[in-house]
């Protein structure tokens, strides 16, 4: 597993500092959108009329079509490349990932948990944001090095200012311990 080299430097003291603070806020790029819904439903084979059938998902008390629910982090993803940018493969890209901004110790940062919870539905029309806050910083010596357990929650929100989701991520950053030859 090679080090990521995009991670904030500096101490765990400075990472607790933090805790309780917004440490990224984003809007998605696009509004969510029948086409996308359609074709996401289309890659994962699943046949459920909500996310098709406007007058299905009258039936069961929406005001039309929903996303399936676990769109809505796909929604709030910012855009990977804009006009002007450089072309893509000159640059490194990545996905977008708040912890990397938390001030630590150690090169490398795993997902060790995730949990979502889902409050509202998200319709087409709806642009949904992210607002990430740091919850705990829990420093440990683990079996892969030492390092610290962090908590990031999530929150996603449309234009109403709705809560459509909360996102639990638990992430443990730590400095790589070189390995013995066999």
């Amino acid at each position: 597993m090679p080090p990521v080299s995009n991670l904030a430097h500096g101490t765990w003291e400075q990472a607790d500092a933090l805790i309780g603070t917004t440490i990224a806020r984003w809007t998605g790029a696009d509004a969510v959108s029948e086409g996308d819904i359609r074709r996401k439903l289309e890659v994962i084979g699943f046949d459920c009329p909500l996310h098709y059938d406007a007058d299905c998902a009258r039936e069961h008390h929406y005001d039309g079509v929903v996303a399936p629910v676990s769109m809505s982090r796909v929604w709030a993803m910012p855009a990977y490349w804009s006009p002007g940018q450089p072309p893509l493969g000159t640059e490194p890209m990545s996905t977008p990932i708040p912890a990397t901004q938390i001030p630590g110790e150690g090169d490398t940062l795993i997902a060790a948990g995730v949990r979502m919870e889902y409050r509202e539905p998200v319709r087409p029309g709806d642009r949904i944001s992210g607002n990430a806050v740091l919850r705990s910083v829990a420093p440990k010596k683990t079996r892969l090095g030492p390092g610290a357990f962090l908590v990031v929650e999530t929150t996603y929100s449309n234009q109403r200012a709705e809560v459509v989701a909360v996102e639990t991520v638990t992430l443990l950053r730590f400095e790589q311990q070189p390995t013995e030859a066999a």
